[in-house]
């Protein structure tokens, strides 16, 4: 009996011995079970994010109607009348594909850190999603008006805004002027965002509110980013 009982105990004794001999291991065990822990607590300040940036595109496609006739999203498939809607879904997906595509490049960046002798520590976490947040977030729009906006964007405006006023008023707002404000979001969107993450250390683990804070910096730059895609794009469509 008592060597049954020593035979059930000693794998609980040996788990205690490693963890009392190696503390490492045992708090890389803690830090990695935080983890698992904090992405599922994200749930709730992810989807109010979701649903704020969702209104908020919603409420700019109804403002700027004429303005997703004239990209016309999916023309030859998708009826004329439904641009709108076409347009909608087309910023609606390229926003939440580039939150997923920081989500897994963050998660894939991480672990490749570690590979390369990196701690596997909330602070390499935070590396790995700023450093993917800003190749998300600055360097699509970088490109675009580098190698491809610049010459097509450079074509002559003369007339471009007088024509919009008088046949697409509502267009007018989201293609002149809202443009660049769009473009410059990125500034203090990016500054909420890093701030978040590194500004409050281990309470943004704990605090519902700062995460729903970063979830709205990091959708919100999604919106802007495919926002002015879709905007360039537009401009490009117009002036061809």
């Amino acid at each position: 009996m008592a060597l049954a009982d020593s035979r059930r105990s000693w794998p609980r004794f040996r788990a205690e011995s490693e963890g009392a001999v190696n503390p490492s291991n045992a708090a890389a065990r803690v830090e990695r079970a935080d983890r698992v822990a904090w992405i599922f607590r994200l749930w709730a300040p992810v989807v109010i994010a979701a649903v704020v940036v969702t209104i908020v595109l919603l409420l700019l496609v109804v403002r700027s109607k004429s303005a997703w006739f004239l990209l016309g999203a999916g023309r030859g498939l998708v009826p004329e009348g439904y641009f709108h809607i076409s347009g909608f879904i087309l910023v609606l997906a390229t926003m939440f594909g580039q939150a997923v595509g920081w989500a897994g490049g963050s998660g894939l960046l991480f672990y490749a850190m570690t590979l390369v002798g990196f701690g596997a520590t909330w602070t390499t976490a935070r590396i790995a999603m700023s450093l993917v947040y800003l190749g998300l977030g600055g360097l699509p729009l970088l490109f675009y008006h580098v190698f491809y906006g610049q010459w097509l964007l450079g074509l002559p405006r003369t007339g471009l805004e007088e024509w919009l006023a008088a046949n697409y008023p509502d267009a007018r707002w989201l293609l002149i002027p809202a443009h660049p404000a769009v473009d410059l979001s990125l500034i203090p969107l990016a500054a909420l965002f890093l701030g978040a993450l590194w500004g409050f250390g281990d309470r943004l683990r704990q605090s519902p509110v700062l995460q729903t804070v970063l979830a709205l910096a990091l959708l919100g730059t999604s919106l802007a980013v495919a926002l002015s895609l879709a905007i360039h794009s537009t401009l490009v469509h117009i002036r061809l």
